[in-house]
């Protein structure tokens, strides 16, 4: 089978790809045996089992993804430790308050200057994009630890701050970048939405564009990359962006070195929660924790995140029913310090959350991917 391009991978990276692609009116497959990759969206319980939500910022993975319903601050109850909770409108806030507001002046500051990284993205590497602004290339290498101690708000990330970014990736801020941890705790200042993901929608949108089937083997030949996919079937393209996991990546590559995942286990659940969780719809735990956060239902169901295989349940719960379990061994690349190129090879892109946490970096490394290919003509 042939096309100009092949899309590999259909995570949010490589859908956000394959529609910009098809935007264009460029020809090309999308080869993907998971659409959605962490986005695994249940329609009829309408239940998310990999990423969670989205972001009021996030212009781009919302293109493919629907924000639905808000998830209050004022519904989320923060644990300290198994002793201590306390939700954001709190006295303990106000003893806070100088910490916090330290926080907000160091997001803001992040914030002016993500906006505009963003939009280079879509244009330009990574790299070039983050040497336009060497505030941002600092923290990209910074440990999020030192950033922490650096900008004086150490109490209030134990409070609240790491609760929050632990909830995200199962990481404790001293395994994040300063980068990644700004990134993710932009969530504590702007909405964010549960969402819903329409994948009939999708494939019928792709139509004959999408394949089924995972890539197994990828060869350089003069002019074109000849790609073996499990089924068989044998794939040829000028161009191809590899949207798959940074391991798959790896693997495909034979890469040296990626940053390290973490492993995220979520349990769909029909319980009865301790009366000290069940009054909030969602509760957030500190990285000792080995449960990151339990978040209530539409249904009055609940999910519960762990970055422990063999969790115990009973720590929050008095009784419950395990409706689905989902394992996500290799979650997201957020430890270390390696760096991917987005172009290794003329006409191969990597495109993917290798070298940035989260939904809407993914979809931009995609577009960024498509954008060059499109420039080509």
């Amino acid at each position: 089978m042939q096309k100009p391009t092949l899309v590999v991978g259909g995570g949010i990276s490589g859908i956000s790809a394959a529609l910009t692609l098809l935007d264009s009116g460029h020809e090309f497959y999308l080869i993907t045996d998971n659409l959605g990759g962490r986005v695994r969206y249940d329609p009829q319980a309408k239940v998310n089992y990999g990423a969670y939500f989205v972001m009021g910022s996030y212009s781009y993975a919302c293109r493919i993804l629907t924000p639905e319903a808000l998830l209050k601050p004022t519904s989320v109850l923060f644990h300290n430790s198994p002793e201590v909770s306390f939700p954001l409108l709190h006295p303990h806030s106000l003893a806070r308050l100088p910490d916090l507001t330290r926080f907000f002046f160091a997001m803001r500051q992040f914030t002016s200057h993500y906006g505009p990284y963003k939009e280079r993205c879509l244009i330009m590497p990574q790299k070039q994009a983050l040497a336009v602004d060497p505030y941002l290339a600092d923290l990209f290498s910074q440990p999020a630890s030192e950033f922490i101690r650096e900008k004086g708000f150490e109490q209030a990330s134990a409070d609240y701050i790491a609760s929050f970014t632990f909830a995200c990736t199962g990481v404790s801020p001293e395994g994040l970048t300063a980068f990644d941890f700004l990134n993710v705790s932009t969530g504590l200042i702007v909405p964010i939405y549960c969402f819903r993901f329409d994948q009939d929608a999708l494939v019928r949108r792709l139509g004959g564009r999408l394949v089924l089937d995972s890539i197994t083997r990828i060869q350089s030949e003069p002019g074109h990359y000849c790609l073996a996919g499990r089924s068989g079937q044998e794939y040829t393209a000028q161009n191809v962006i590899l949207a798959t996991p940074a391991c798959v990546t790896q693997d495909l590559l034979g890469l040296p070195e990626i940053r390290q995942s973490c492993q995220l286990y979520v349990w769909h659940i029909r319980a009865v929660l301790k009366p000290l969780y069940r009054r909030y719809e969602l509760n957030l735990f500190p990285p000792t924790s080995e449960i990151m956060l339990t978040a209530r239902q539409w249904d009055g169901t609940y999910l519960v995140y762990s970055n422990t295989a063999g969790a115990d349940l009973m720590q929050v719960c008095e009784t419950f029913e395990i409706l689905c379990q989902v394992a996500w061994e290799k979650a997201m690349y957020v430890q270390g310090s390696a760096y991917l190129d987005q172009q290794p090879a003329p006409g191969l892109y990597l495109a993917g959350d290798h070298n940035g946490l989260g939904l809407e970096p993914a979809a931009i490394s995609g577009i960024f991917a498509a954008n060059q290919i499109i420039a080509k003509g």
